[in-house]
């Protein structure tokens, strides 16, 4: 009963989410309402991928000394910049390539920025370091895109929040959004 209640609060949340960017897309979490949960999990670079929706890292993932880094992505099939925590990011389409961040505010709980404490962020094998940058709030960004997780990916590699009101997408490691 607690599970369920906890799932029905994610899709509702995510419900909200998607409404409040305005969008009439009919994307959606499962018809069950509840993100995909992997069943088991395996272990790469240090980083737990679950099973199901999860990535298998044939570059490298990110590391300890690395902010950002790439893995493979089971659900968009193809390279994916992932945070520290071998985590998901996205870009916000509405953002541009600005340098301030254009979620609005009942969003950013679900869609949190993807914060650095360097000016000079570190990347891993597989993307370009002068690529990464940081603005003046410390979000970073990579090739212009300001970067966000999406809260119920709770599991590295997965990527639940792909293409959810037609604004929030994967990003590649050439740096162009996965649409």
């Amino acid at each position: 009963m607690k599970r369920s209640l906890t799932i029905m609060a994610v899709a509702a949340a995510v419900a909200m989410g998607v409404a409040a960017c305005g969008s009439s897309s009919k994307n959606s979490v499962s018809s069950s309402g509840s993100p995909t949960t992997a069943a088991t999990a395996t272990t790469s670079g240090g980083y737990s991928y679950g099973a199901t929706g999860a990535t298998t890292p044939t570059t490298a993932a990110a590391t300890s000394s690395s902010e950002l880094g790439v893995a493979m992505n089971a659900k968009v099939h193809q390279n994916i910049i992932v945070d520290s925590a071998g985590k998901t990011v996205y870009i916000f389409k509405p953002d541009g390539t600005g340098t301030t961040s254009k979620v609005p505010a009942a969003l950013k709980m679900l869609w949190p920025e993807v914060m650095s404490t360097s000016t000079t962020p570190t990347v891993g094998s597989g993307l370009t370091a002068s690529k990464a940058t940081v603005n003046s709030a410390h979000q970073l960004a990579y090739n212009g895109h300001l970067l966000y997780t999406f809260k119920p990916d709770v599991k590295a590699g997965t990527a639940n929040g792909q293409g959810l009101g037609n604004v929030w997408y994967v990003i590649s490691p050439s740096g162009t959004p996965i649409t």
